[in-house]
């Protein structure tokens, strides 16, 4: 009889997932966003291309709202301005030359419902890191250069994934 409340048990715990769901926190009227190509407040040129395009990039593969290319088809649109780009040094090898960099982007970020007029969300100067070695050694010891793009391509994937994480499901 034990066995068969546990059994019990642990069917209901199966079948109700435990309460937790990962579902879209979209309002139902919005299906489409326009995304406006990030303002660069940095020195850094170009680097509003490749953010803007990740963030495209990644609400493509999301899936839950269609990209559309002109603002006044949108029932929704993504703002951001690129306001910092840091990259510091983390670590040196032994005649001082540095092994490891960080890049820190700080961008502010709003969401819009352009249905309804309302700011669904902002986020003033959130910040994004990518890592990543300047010589890196595999297994047959050869070394494997990697540039500043490789790092600002990372961080804009990064700082892509969190955005999509924050309309959709509100994280």
């Amino acid at each position: 009889m034990r066995y068969f409340y546990t059994t019990l048990l642990l069917m209901c715990l199966f079948v109700s997932g435990c309460g937790y769901t990962a579902g879209s926190l979209i309002p139902s009227h919005i299906d489409t966003i326009y995304i406006e190509t990030f303002k660069n407040k940095t020195n850094e040129p170009n680097i509003e291309i490749v953010i803007t395009n990740a963030v495209k990039d990644r609400f493509a593969w999301d899936g839950s709202l269609k990209i559309n290319n002109k603002k006044d088809n949108a029932d929704s649109m993504l703002q951001g301005e690129i306001i910092k780009y840091e990259k510091i040094p983390v670590a040196w090898g032994k005649n001082d030359e540095v092994e490891e960099y960080r890049l820190v982007l700080t961008v502010n970020l709003a969401y819009t419902d352009l249905i309804n007029d309302k700011v669904m969300w902002r986020e003033e100067k959130f910040k994004v890191d990518s890592e990543y070695y300047t010589t890196l050694k595999d297994q047959k010891f050869t070394s494997i250069n990697l540039n500043k793009d490789d790092l600002i391509e990372n961080a804009a994937k990064e700082l892509a994934f969190e955005v999509v994480s924050r309309t959709v499901e509100g994280w």
